[in-house]
């Protein structure tokens, strides 16, 4: 069964997107470019994979390799960072090593998820049923995975209501109008697909905040998410004109402007 809902949390400080909903491919769509070089988190080791003998974790180099390596899908729970240079990983310390090995066995960070030492722009760390936790050296590099990902929900649950004539002509979401639901990513939203519905030559896919419980976003369930969960926007899509329009409607929800 697919996802019908999308789930975006931002944890600010660490630029940290937590989301459901949201696939590896999703993510190659729309990163600027994919990474020459990455440092495989997992363990044990895969010995079908290159291994670096200073941090004696797996690596994979060459944009054609990435690709094919991520979206195998033999390959599974996959966590990962890019690095610059094969250099960069000789210069590591044992403690910098040791806090590799606790991101990405713990999936989260111990101090900075960032390497001067590599240059990373990214740490993927994939956990399950496309649960995904993605820091992003630059927030706006998360707009176009966003964009991507919600293309492809809108198509296939417009799509699953018309019996004969499909419809594939979504445009990209203006990145202005996504980056508008800044100020309330940080209380987790859904983008509730399974409560879309067309009216009028327009398609709505209603934007709802998931109410805090104490819990990690990583445990929430999807009954959880949607208990108590409140509209706050609307994503409109007009067939007619071919524009999407967000439309607020709860303004106090944005009135938090601090990530902007």
């Amino acid at each position: 069964m697919r996802d019908d809902f999308v789930y975006i949390h931002l944890e600010p400080i660490a630029n940290l997107i937590y989301s459901r909903g949201l696939s590896v491919e999703d993510f190659l769509r729309g990163i600027p470019r994919i990474p020459t070089h990455i440092l495989v988190l997992n363990t044990p080791i895969n010995d079908n994979l290159s291994i670096d003998p200073h941090t004696q974790l797996n690596t994979v180099s060459g944009t054609f390799n990435i690709r094919k390596y991520l979206t195998n899908p033999k390959v599974i729970h996959t966590s990962w960072l890019d690095y610059s240079r094969d250099e960069g990983l000789d210069e590591l310390l044992p403690e910098e090593i040791a806090e590799l090995l606790y991101l990405g066995h713990m999936h989260t960070h111990y101090t900075t998820p960032f390497s001067y030492k590599l240059q990373n722009d990214f740490v993927f760390l994939s956990l399950g049923s496309k649960h995904l936790k993605v820091y992003y050296r630059q927030l706006k590099n998360f707009y176009p995975v966003l964009n991507g990902a919600l293309i492809r929900h809108t198509k296939q649950a417009f799509n699953e209501r018309r019996m004969f004539r499909r419809y594939d002509g979504f445009p990209e979401i203006p990145q202005t109008m996504l980056r508008q639901l800044t100020p309330i990513l940080s209380s987790g939203i859904i983008f509730a697909f399974d409560q879309a519905f067309e009216q009028e030559k327009q398609y709505r896919i209603p934007i709802l905040i998931a109410q805090e419980n104490g819990q990690s976003p990583i445990y929430r369930s999807r009954t959880s998410l949607y208990n108590k969960a409140q509209q706050v926007a609307v994503l409109r899509y007009n067939m007619v004109s071919s524009h999407w329009h967000l439309v607020i409607t709860n303004s106090r929800a944005f009135e938090d402007d601090q990530f902007y």
